[in-house]
């Protein structure tokens, strides 16, 4: 269990950009030896700077000679103010979980390994918790940068079967209508039957989306296996997210991985977000990661 949980951790907040010219923010933590960095990206409605995990994590990286840089992503909160930068020019956005363009989070990873370079660091570990795994396979998937060494998956859930389960009888009626909307041009515009607006909700509720089928573990989960690049995953046994017990995505995690290092953690009493256990998790996965 957690022995405590940092309340101050010496860093500096900065400011970046996202490779379309978005102003986002996080904060780094740098070790002594600069083995690489860890870039931490959170989930749906999260941000760097509220999750316990991401604190723990980046205080005992230093440790193993490893720095941390917990980034926002567009995603950020449900619904967030934004700038894009054209020139000299500012252009005011709305961001957030609730009508971000998945996709376009490519763009922030890859901003985030570019201030980082420009300040040295040569060697990147991505990871993600909950959305923050699609995120980060997704970046990895598409780009296939050579300079990522390794993926942390904390809680990778199924999102689409997820929703499906929870929506049950309203499921099919909530597609088509958010379908509709998107058709008539109406895809960021809000209606009180859906969870986010309709664009951003199809990204997870239609099977051919790529958000969709990252991790549709009842799928072909192609994405996945074509990354090659050390994979770690974690997952607690009483995540409340998995509609599959949890040692079973690790088990289909295992056999489809085309990682040339695949590692696995399963954390009894766990739920999704970790709490309690951040420091198992922490210390864990910085092992995994001194030995990839």
């Amino acid at each position: 269990m957690t022995t405590g949980i940092p309340n101050a951790i010496d860093g500096k907040l900065v400011t970046f950009l996202a490779t379309d010219g978005l102003v986002l923010h996080g904060f780094l933590v740098e070790g002594r030896v600069k083995k690489g960095c860890i870039v931490y990206v959170h989930g749906m409605s999260s941000n760097f700077y509220k999750s316990t995990l991401s604190k723990r994590l980046a205080a005992m990286a230093p440790r193993y000679g490893y720095s941390t840089f917990m980034i926002n992503t567009r995603g950020h909160d449900i619904l967030s103010n934004g700038n894009v930068l054209s020139g000299r020019r500012h252009r005011r956005v709305l961001n957030g979980t609730a009508v971000e363009s998945f996709e376009e989070s490519s763009n922030d990873i890859e901003g985030a390994l570019r201030f980082l370079k420009s300040i040295g660091y040569r060697r990147f570990v991505l990871a993600g918790h909950s959305t923050g795994c699609q995120k980060i396979l997704y970046y990895q998937y598409k780009r296939k940068a050579s300079k990522v060494c390794a993926l942390v998956l904390l809680a990778p859930d199924d999102d689409y079967n997820l929703n499906r389960k929870e929506l049950g009888r309203r499921w099919n009626g909530l597609v088509g209508r958010a379908r509709t909307l998107v058709r008539a041009r109406k895809g960021k515009t809000y209606d009180e039957s859906l969870p986010f607006a309709p664009a951003r909700f199809l990204s997870i509720a239609d099977p051919g989306r790529v958000e969709a089928r990252l991790f549709n573990y009842d799928g072909a989960l192609r994405e996945f296996a074509s990354v090659t690049a050390p994979i770690y995953v974690a997952f607690g046994t009483k995540d409340e997210g998995a509609v599959k017990p949890a040692s079973e995505y690790i088990r289909i995690l295992r056999e489809r991985t085309g990682s040339r290092k695949f590692g696995s953690l399963l954390i009894s009493g766990a739920r999704h977000s970790f709490r309690g256990h951040e420091d198992e998790l922490s210390r864990e996965t910085m092992k995994w990661l001194s030995e990839a």
